[in-house]
């Protein structure tokens, strides 16, 4: 089985994404956060730092967007092909309503007439496309309209997190409307949604027994293993772990530092990253209150060589 990791936007960013495929690894894919045009045409340079240059981004790497219109639509898969990608995903799926109400991500799912005329008019297939969406933005049923024409117009992944827009990432996914679909579509639907555990896993498994691809998401920011206990794969013993945390730290932390520009631009990364990181922690709510805490970078550097020699020393001791 495939597995990906879903764009997390403020926590899988590209220094992320190279630092975890360096120390831990386990992934087979990763999407980017979702690029989108601004009014002038033109793309962020912080969301260019995700695709460019290419050689440093493109291992196993697929670039993302939101487009609402034919133009965008061809921009990016112009952009995204001279950049050498093979592969890239329309976001048709975000829930939030500052990009909803835009006709976007989850906001473009009432809408299968301009979905399909989107895709009609600019998709030229350049490259390989995969699609990520929900159930709908209000009502379920919704994809029920936008599959078929994610099919005729030969979309090669459509990836389902089964709630709807407006749930955000509240309640239960609907399992049993995927189940529909997956009778429906099996082959062309990759999982995506509430994958926390191995047990969550394998109780997925039980119900699809032939699921060939599934992104995962929050589950590897609160557990960076998982994907090694899904698949299987032999773990480093806890010692050699809390090592890989302390080389993966300080590789984010540099490569941060190589770009950003001063303390206060440093701090409002690092400070995110350790809301999940410290789940890795016994006393993670201690360390994370610390790490928040923390002013400056030599406050923040005290804070965070306190947190891993404890942990190794208890590592250690525990063995």
């Amino acid at each position: 089985m495939k597995i990906s990791l879903a764009p997390l936007q403020g926590y899988t960013d590209w220094v992320f994404r190279q630092a975890y495929q360096k120390h831990i690894g386990g992934i087979d894919e990763f999407y980017t956060p979702f690029l989108v045009l601004q009014n002038d045409v033109s793309i962020k340079t912080s969301h260019k730092r995700e695709v460019e240059p290419f050689k440093n981004r493109c291992n196993n790497l697929i670039p993302q967007f939101l487009c609402s219109s034919s133009n965008e639509f061809t921009f990016f898969e112009d952009y995204f092909s001279e950049l050498g990608y093979s592969k890239m995903n329309w976001n048709m799926g975000c829930p939030y309503p500052m990009v909803s109400k835009k006709g976007k991500g989850s906001g473009l799912l009432p809408y299968p007439n301009k979905v399909e005329e989107i895709l009609k008019k600019a998709f030229q297939n350049k490259i390989n496309l995969s699609v990520k969406l929900r159930l709908g933005l209000d009502d379920d049923t919704d994809i029920d309209s936008i599959l078929p024409i994610l099919i005729d117009n030969k979309v090669a992944e459509i990836i389902v997190h089964p709630r709807i827009g407006k749930q955000l990432y509240k309640g239960k996914v609907n399992l049993d409307r995927f189940k529909e679909l997956y009778r429906k579509y099996e082959n062309q639907l990759v999982y995506n949604g509430d994958i926390w555990h191995c047990t969550d896993m394998k109780n997925l498994i039980n119900t699809f027994p032939d699921l060939q691809h599934v992104m995962l998401g929050r589950g590897v920011l609160n557990d960076y293993w998982l994907p090694h206990k899904i698949k299987k794969l032999e773990l480093p013993d806890i010692v050699e772990r809390k090592r890989k945390l302390v080389s993966m730290h300080d590789e984010i932390f540099q490569l941060y530092g190589s770009y950003l520009q001063g303390e206060a631009q440093i701090m409002q990364k690092m400070k995110p990253f350790w809301e999940y990181f410290s789940s890795h922690f016994e006393n993670d709510k201690k360390i994370y209150k610390a790490i928040k805490k923390s002013t400056g970078i030599y406050k923040y550097e005290q804070a965070v060589d306190f947190a891993f020699a404890q942990e190794l020393k208890e590592a250690v001791n525990g063995i």
